[in-house]
């Protein structure tokens, strides 16, 4: 009877710690973080459900063997030396604060974590609980904010550049150009080589105008000033060199969504058409912006002859009737020196 209720006793706590074991795993398998358990010497004893599915171990894989094999290769040598110091502590702490972090895989990749460490103590057992955190979504995110900040910086000091040059620069360059004129009246010996100084200061004043148009617009995803620089990319490769863009007048503000449509689907064929009949070794695009939008493209070829039918030619043809659907038009014209200009314009509505 005694020894009867003895065994009663025995099979009635092993139900008991083997439920309570049960309870346990269910508890930690339900966790949003990854769980080990091990010895002080580092031998794993528990892990949770996540930490498999983050290392893409199985439990029977970890349970019983080193914590070694989830410490990057690298950090091997040195593991041990800080475990035991944790243990020494015997005190709850994050573990390599201020540091990144890894988790090595069971295929060798590695998942950044943050890991946070608590002493384990049960009567005359002791180890260590790792609650294994994984930050990449986060990381990629504060990866995203801060080239996002970087960007907005970007576009900030290139907006502070575009309006120094445009209020400080040119205005001291245009009264250059006037002083300049006036001096020229003033001493008709020198006029040649002042009037030759006075259009230099005229080209420097577009080529900078061309400057602040591209620092204020170029960086903003969709932009005219991108889509002029994406094409005049894809250009080169064709034309073996740059085309020269220049430009005048408020060219992004002024051209609506349908007038650019139109506009760079005219550009690239009036590019593709120097590279395909021209010859030439240089090629000039020019963007006016008054009352009417006006694209002059304009090369050192070896130009048209005078007898041209300018509805001869499909791609000019199409040039054309995009502008005549928009209340404009195009010419092709030679140059007075050497090669071709492409007048293509349309009204704008102000």
């Amino acid at each position: 009877m005694t020894d009867d209720a003895a065994d009663t006793t025995v099979t009635s706590a092993d139900a008991a710690d083997a439920h309570a074991d049960s309870e346990f795993a269910t508890w930690i398998d339900e966790l949003p973080d990854g769980l080990i358990v091990c010895r002080p010497d580092g031998t794993i004893r528990v892990v949770n459900q996540r930490l498999l599915e983050m290392s893409g171990y199985c439990s029977a894989e970890l349970i019983g063997g080193t914590m070694n094999v989830l410490v990057p290769i690298r950090s091997r040598d040195r593991h041990e030396a800080l475990r035991n110091g944790f243990v020494e502590a015997n005190r709850a702490r994050p573990m390599g604060p201020g540091m990144q972090l890894s988790l090595q895989c069971k295929d060798g990749s590695e998942v950044p974590v943050e890991i946070s460490l608590s002493p384990l103590s049960s009567g005359d057992h002791r180890g260590v609980v790792a609650i294994v955190r994984d930050v990449t979504e986060r990381l990629r995110a504060e990866s995203v904010l801060r080239t996002t900040s970087d960007l907005l910086t970007l576009a900030g000091e290139r907006e502070r550049i575009a309006r120094d040059l445009h209020d400080t620069v040119l205005q001291r360059l245009f009264g250059l150009g006037l002083e300049l004129q006036a001096t020229a009246i003033r001493s008709p010996d020198v006029s040649d080589r002042l009037e030759h100084a006075v259009d230099e200061i005229d080209l420097i004043i577009r080529e900078i105008r061309t400057a602040v148009f591209t620092l204020g617009s170029a960086g903003r995803d969709g932009s005219l000033g991108q889509e002029l620089s994406t094409v005049t990319a894809q250009a080169k490769r064709v034309l073996g060199y740059s085309p020269r863009v220049r430009m005048d007048g408020p060219v992004e503000t002024a051209t609506t969504p349908e007038i650019r449509t139109e506009l760079l689907a005219s550009l690239r064929e009036a590019l593709t058409n120097i590279a395909r009949h021209a010859g030439a070794s240089e090629a000039e695009i020019e963007l006016l912006a008054t009352d009417v939008l006006e694209l002059r493209v304009l090369d050192n070829g070896r130009g048209v002859p005078s007898e041209f039918d300018t509805s001869s030619g499909n791609g000019l043809r199409n040039m054309a009737e995009r502008a005549r659907l928009l209340g404009g038009g195009c010419s092709l014209s030679p140059r007075p020196e050497r090669g071709t200009e492409l007048r293509w314009w349309v009204p704008l509505n102000h």
